[in-house]
This record gives C-alpha cells, sequence and structure tokens, in this order.
C-alpha cells in the first residue's frame, strides 16, 4: 500500500456528502431525536415492571406540576390561605376548597343550613363530601400533623396508586406502549396539578380506576366496596349509576356474543341497584343532619344562581359567552363528544371505559353548571387519553404533551392563583 493509499478514509459502506468549508457535522442532536434511540429507550422502558413504569411517569409528571406550582406562588398576594408573612408552597397546595375540607374535618357539617341575610342558603360543608377530609381528620390524629400538611401528601400518594391502577387498566384494553402514552396524558391534563393539592380528585381518580378495573375483569361483588366509597368522595355517584345502567343494558343486549350467565346477571345487578343507593348516601346524610329534604341541592345551588336548574343551565351559560350562538355551541359540544366516543379512536377504550364516559358525560350535561371549574371536572373522563394515544408519531405524542404541560402553566396562573379581594375558584 503506498503512503497516498494510506491517507484515505475508511470506507463505510455508504457515500456522504462533503460539509461545506467551515461547517461542523452536527452529532449530538441527531443521536438524541433518532428514532432507533427513542424506540430503544421506549422498549427499555416498556420491559419494566408496570408498577414501575406508572411511578416513572407519575414522578416526572408531579416534578413538572410542583415547579409550575412553586413558580407560580411567588407571585401570589396575600390570601385568606396564607399562613405566614408570605404564601407558602404548602399554603398554595391548600387554597379554594382545601379550606372548606379542612372545616369539615375540624368541624364537621353543620346541623342547620346557613343563610344569608336575604334568606337565600349560605355556602357551606355539605356541597363536599367527607371521605377525603375524614381520612386526613384520622391521619392527622395519629400523626399529629397538621390538616394543611396531612392533606396534600395524602392526595400525592393517591394519586401515584391510581397511576399504577389505570396503567393496568389501560394494558388491559390495548398495547402496552399506548396505554403508557394514555397514563401519561392523564398525568399530565392541564388541571392535573390538583393530584398534588388537598382536593379529593386524586382519591376519587383512584377509585374510580379500581371500579372500571373490577368490572372490566367482570368482578362485580368486588366493586360493591369502592362503588360506595368513590359515591362518598366526590360528586360523580349518579354519574357511576348512569354508567351502570348503560353497562347492564348492554350486557343484557349482547348475551349472545358475550356470554351473560345467571351468576353475572345476579351480581352485576346487585352492583347497579346499590350504586343508586350510594349515589343518594351523602344527599340523605344532609336530610338527616338538617331536617331539609333538598339541603344538597340547595346548597349546591348557593354556588351558582341560588336555584337548582337540569339542562337549561348549559344554553343560560353559553348565552352570558356566546350570545345568540349558545344552542349552536353546544350542540357541537355534543356531537364532538358523540363523535369521539364512537370514532375507531374511540373505541379502542374498550366497551366499559366507552360506557363510563356514556354516563359521566350525561351527567355533567343534565346537571353540571359551566364554569372555571369545569376543565378539573373533565378528570374522570380519563379513559378518552387512549383515543388521545392512538397516533404513534413521535412528534404528535410530543406535540399533545408538550400543550398539555403549557395549559397546566395557563390552569395554574390563571386560575388556582387567587387575586385579591375576589377571584373565580378551578
Amino acid at each position: 500500500m503506498t503512503a497516498a493509499a494510506s491517507t484515505q478514509p475508511p470506507r463505510t459502506g455508504r457515500r456522504q456528502a462533503p460539509l461545506p468549508p467551515g461547517e461542523v457535522a452536527p452529532v449530538v442532536l441527531p443521536r438524541l431525536f433518532d428514532r432507533t434511540h427513542l424506540i430503544r429507550a421506549s422498549r427499555a422502558v416498556l420491559s419494566l415492571p408496570v408498577w414501575l413504569q406508572a411511578l416513572a411517569v407519575y414522578f416526572v409528571s408531579r416534578l413538572v406540576a410542583l415547579g409550575i406550582m412553586a413558580m407560580v406562588v411567588r407571585t401570589q398576594p396575600d390570601s385568606p390561605w396564607t399562613t405566614g408573612t408570605r404564601t407558602s408552597l404548602n399554603d398554595f397546595l391548600n387554597f379554594w376548597d382545601g379550606g372548606w375540607y379542612r372545616r369539615i374535618a375540624e368541624e364537621g357539617y353543620p346541623s342547620a343550613l346557613p343563610v344569608y341575610e336575604t334568606g337565600e342558603i349560605a355556602q357551606n360543608q355539605w356541597a363536599f363530601y367527607p371521605l377525603h377530609p375524614l381520612i386526613v381528620r384520622d391521619i392527622s390524629s395519629l400523626t399529629g400533623a397538621d390538616f394543611d400538611a396531612v392533606a396534600p401528601v395524602l392526595s400525592t400518594v393517591m394519586a401515584a396508586a391510581a397511576a399504577i391502577v389505570i396503567l393496568v387498566l389501560f394494558r388491559s384494553v390495548t398495547t402496552h406502549g399506548r396505554a403508557l402514552m394514555g397514563l401519561a396524558l392523564v398525568l399530565f391534563f392541564p388541571a392535573s396539578p390538583i393530584l398534588s393539592t388537598a382536593y379529593a380528585e386524586s382519591l376519587a381518580l383512584l377509585l374510580q380506576a379500581v371500579v372500571l378495573l373490577l368490572i372490566v375483569r367482570r368482578q362485580y361483588l368486588w366493586a360493591i366496596g369502592p362503588v360506595f366509597l368513590l359515591a362518598l368522595s366526590r360528586p360523580i355517584g349518579v354519574a357511576v349509576a348512569f354508567f351502570l345502567l348503560l353497562h347492564l343494558i348492554s350486557r343484557f343486549r349482547r348475551r349472545d356474543a358475550e356470554p351473560y350467565p345467571l351468576r353475572e346477571v345476579v351480581t352485576s345487578w346487585t352492583l347497579g341497584v346499590l350504586s343508586c343507593v350510594a349515589a343518594l348516601a351523602h344527599p340523605i346524610h344532609a336530610w338527616i343532619r338538617t331536617g331539609s329534604l333538598t339541603a344538597y341541592t340547595d346548597t349546591e345551588a348557593a354556588w351558582h344562581t341560588g336555584e337548582t336548574h337540569i339542562l337549561t343551565q348549559w344554553v343560560t351559560a353559553g348565552e352570558r359567552w356566546l350570545g345568540p350562538l349558545s344552542v349552536v355551541g353546544l350542540l357541537v359540544l355534543v356531537v364532538g363528544m358523540i363523535a369521539l366516543l364512537v370514532s375507531p379512536a374511540g373505541r379502542t377504550m374498550g366497551s366499559t371505559m366507552q360506557q363510563f364516559c356514556w354516563g359521566y358525560g350525561i351527567y355533567l350535561l343534565l346537571f353540571f353548571t359551566p364554569q372555571t371549574s369545569t376543565l378539573r371536572l373533565l378528570l374522570p373522563l380519563f379513559p378518552l387519553a387512549l383515543a388521545l394515544a392512538v397516533p404513534r408519531s413521535w412528534a404528535a405524542r410530543t406535540f399533545v404533551l408538550s400543550a398539555f404541560t403549557i395549559l397546566q402553566v395557563v390552569w395554574v396562573g390563571w386560575l388556582w392563583h387567587f387575586t385579591p379581594p375576589g377571584d373565580l375558584p378551578p
């Protein structure tokens, strides 16, 4: 071999275009975003135990959410929940309804409905369900820690458990990769910072995921206890009853395609009937304690117009925001929801989770008043994350997760942040 030949670069099997003078080939970014590296990394993650996959995604989501909270609290002036000379992060995590939950833990529920000078029912504890504050109260009694310290920690732990159950639930109906992506979309949802606060959303999310998993597995009797606990954690019992009615009708209609043995007939209808009892437990408790049959609904109405409406409240709220286009806006919203549920992407969540979304959607349409809390109250529709997880494009998934993260900043900065002297709740 001659000296001239020895200076030639080794052959690589493919010809590379020469770089312009002064240019340096980028090495780091192509390797970082190379599809093969992403696929290899995703396979490594999916080889981990299910619980570890869930907790890994959850841990990252909490770092993001708490980081956003810590950033926004620096702009928070004194508030009704500030305990020191300035609002701390722990104060921030106990804002808004956290104060009502604390009152329930420390004072219980009033035996007489408070009223304003006008005679209208005043806002009071009966609008909030007892399970979360009573658990916090008991932990506080055992540990000696304050409610404000225990409540956010309890929510954070409950949400971690919910992440594991949700991933197991999602994996039962779709591929492991899509299930993990669906979980990530749930945990990065714009209102997901609520899962680290003194609210009951984390507890309810865990119980809802357990109920859905048990029903997917047709373990109806095991679901009775979680259904009652769920109905005592958040105002979701009526929605669960609607869901189970749809589920039972579906099982009966599809009994030829899917066997519906007598044992499951008895256990599923037992669960359905008891879910109605569970949905009424808190309102009946309010009636017995106060002597007013409508104590719960009157208290709920105190946060809005002072009157209870069914369905028409959507049109009224739409007129306030959209004017004469309110009916059109409502129809677009309803048709869009139906289209998503019946689409091929919507069907990937399986019939049981589809039925829950139908039931919860009907509940919101009939009884919910659109307000600044709307985004937070969409959390129980978490099975829809599987529909959003259908695209396999890394670019599409990155875009959605990035958009959700940006909207978390908007949600915390606009809704959770309190602007004195008064503000709208998140």
